[in-house]
């Protein structure tokens, strides 16, 4: 048994359709365009697409954390979010970091590095800061994912 060739041409032009279907689906979401968060702007249409890599990078060095508790309120870091970090050994004072508190324990925490230890500060005043000589960081967060 063979296949035709308009059997053929018929495969061929609906793998096309699938393909062009895929490509226009893209990775990501739609971002449709902007939208005010004050005082009304015009409203414009576009058609791109948001997704992870588009917005931070390269994915292998990107990756995501559920985030669990409160200490973080401050700096709009809430329960159940998401953030999105990029990997780091090692980070600047004042960022905002995923690390690695006695090799077991992880929190996500500003980052100060003292004369002869470690301060993860919370941005919530209930939490009291974590001082260490062992922390390692994992990531530093770039983003934040929620849903409402």
């Amino acid at each position: 048994m063979s296949i035709t060739a308009k059997a053929r041409k018929l495969l061929r032009e609906s793998q096309c359709i699938e393909e062009s279907a895929e490509q226009s689906q893209g990775e990501g979401i739609p971002l449709l365009g902007r939208i005010a968060a004050g005082v009304p702007i015009e409203a414009i249409e576009n058609a791109e697409r948001i997704s992870l890599s588009s917005e931070f990078g390269n994915t292998q060095d990107t990756f995501a954390l559920a985030v669990v508790g409160s200490s973080m309120i401050g700096d709009g870091i809430f329960d159940g979010d998401y953030v999105v970090c990029k990997r780091a050994q090692s980070a600047e004072n004042g960022k905002i970091v995923a690390a690695i508190v006695d090799e077991e324990n992880a929190t996500v925490k500003r980052f100060y590095k003292e004369a002869d230890r470690v301060r993860l500060e919370p941005a919530n005043p209930e939490f009291k800061p974590i001082y260490t000589r062992n922390c390692k960081i994992a990531g530093v967060v770039v983003g934040l994912m929620r849903k409402i």
